[in-house]
Formats: C-alpha cells, structure tokens, sequence
C-alpha cells in the first residue's frame, strides 16, 4: 500500500512538473476594463502592457507574442520593465521584439530591476530610442486622444526600492516629486512602475493607472489562495496579478510573460494585459 502510494505521488509531482514546464509557453489575454472621465462619448484608447519577459522568446523572433498584440490593434504599448536579464542575458531578444513593437503603434517602456542593473543600461537605452520607443527615464510624455490628454510617467527606481520584507525603507509622495515632477490635475496619469508595493504611494502622487509587473503572478498560484511569494520573498503577497482599485486609482499588476530564478510557472500562464480605457465602465470581455 505505500509503495502504491509513493508511486502515485511521483507521478502526480511529475504531471506537475510537465505542467508547469509546459506553461511556461503558452500565452494567456487578459482584459481589463477602466474608467476614465471626462473622454469622449463612445470614444476609447486600448493599451497592451507587457512586462517581465526576461530575454524569453514566444514562437521563432517571439511572433506568436507579436500575432496576439497585433490582433488586438492597441492604441499603445506600455512596457513595465524586466524584458531582460540583469547580466545583459536576453537584451538583443528583448530589442528584436521592441523593434517590431515600435512598427505597430507608439511604444512607451520603463525600466524594472534587471535593466538598471545591466553594464550596459545605457546602451540599451539608447538602442531603444533609437528604435523610436518612448524610454521613459523619470520622464513622461503627453498625448491627446478622444479629446482627453492623457499623460505617460515612467518611474526609474533604482535598486534601493526593491527589498526584502525584512529591510526597511520604500518610497514617498515626496520623492516620486521630485524624481518625476507633479501630474497635470486635468490629464488623465497612467504611470509605469514595475514594483507594485507601492501603490498607495502612487496614488498619493497623483496616479490615476498604474502599470505593474515584477511579482510574477507570484511564482506559483493556489486556487483562492493566489499568487505564493513575492520576489521580495512575501508569501501571498498583498498584491500578485490582476485590477486593484484605491480611491480614484486602479492599478493593473499583470503576471508577466518570462520566467527568471524559478523556471517554472505552476498554474501561473504567461499573461498579455490589453487594458480599454473609456469614458463608461464596461463588462469584462471573457
């Protein structure tokens, strides 16, 4: 009886192990819908955000990833840091598939953690801009669309603000003020943050949307439990994937679509957020 046993343990660990190992290359949309006031009747913007992607390659030259954003037609790409790795590991897979973003529709891109941490940051960038994409450095950009401006922040912040939950320190109002500036009051503010801890700081500041990845879904996700462990190693971490709403702020926190330390995602699929800005909140299209 328990041999029989051990043997149906081994091969449920290993059905999870195969599971795991195969979502690491499947593709999931997720759709978000957020209300924004003062837009056009009938009118509205359609974001794709990626993040997270870690130099990894979906189909040959990542096209199965770029057929999916392609269908969705967006408006704009938002991308929120970590599409390589810190030691330089998969920047040229991540500057081929910016290449062809920057081809589809206007790319806005702030960093995560890896990026800051590569020798060759500042390369990097520069390859980007030269690419057209919008590399967004502590510096935003505006835009008018459906008669509502709408204004792009990108937040560098650097290694000292992503720590371990035993570490103090985090961020303030004040300093994300004098890193970025204000937020005009009359625009509508989609900020790019890769961390997603600090939202309610974000919201203090004047975010109306954030934009948030580096949580990975939380590595492994339970049913009604959610994600696991955070990278800064918190288990079932306040905030892992999905819509989160404070206030007049909603934050978007995708799972992201690579994998780094841990290379496997246990019921975790890689995500593409497409996030519909409009003047009337809708039904989530399924």
């Amino acid at each position: 009886m328990l041999i029989e046993i051990m043997i149906a343990a081994a091969v449920i660990f290993a059905a999870l192990l195969v599971y795991g190992y195969c979502s690491n290359f499947r593709l999931k949309t997720e759709r978000y819908n957020v209300q924004v006031p003062g837009m056009a009747a009938g009118g509205s913007v359609r974001i794709v955000m990626l993040a997270d992607l870690h130099g990894s390659s979906f189909g040959r030259g990542n096209q199965h990833l770029l057929e999916k954003i392609r269908a969705e037609q967006p408006d704009l790409i938002c991308i929120a840091g970590d599409m390589t790795v810190k030691d330089g590991r998969g920047a040229e897979t991540a500057l081929a598939l910016c290449r062809e973003l920057a081809s589809i529709c206007p790319v806005y891109y702030a960093a995560g953690n890896h990026e800051v941490r590569m020798d060759c940051y500042g390369e990097y960038c520069a390859n980007l801009r030269k690419m057209g994409v919008v590399f967004l450095d502590n510096e935003h950009r505006d835009f008018f669309m459906c008669r509502k401006k709408f204004t792009v922040y990108g937040w560098n912040a650097g290694e000292i603000y992503y720590r371990k939950f035993w570490e103090e320190g985090g961020v303030s109002a004040e300093e994300l003020e004098e890193q970025m500036g204000m937020p005009d009051p009359m625009a509508f503010c989609v900020l790019l943050a890769h961390n997603p801890e600090y939202f309610d700081v974000y919201r203090e500041w004047g975010a109306d949307l954030v934009l948030s990845g580096h949580v990975h879904g939380g590595i492994a996700r339970l049913p009604f439990a959610g994600g696991v462990i955070s990278p800064s190693l918190r288990l079932f971490p306040k905030y892992d994937a999905g819509l989160y709403e404070n206030g007049d702020s909603t934050m978007v926190l995708t799972r992201g679509l690579g994998t780094h330390h841990i290379r496997l995602r246990f019921f975790n699929v890689p995500e593409i957020s497409v996030i519909n800005l409009s003047n009337m909140l809708q039904k989530c299209e399924k």
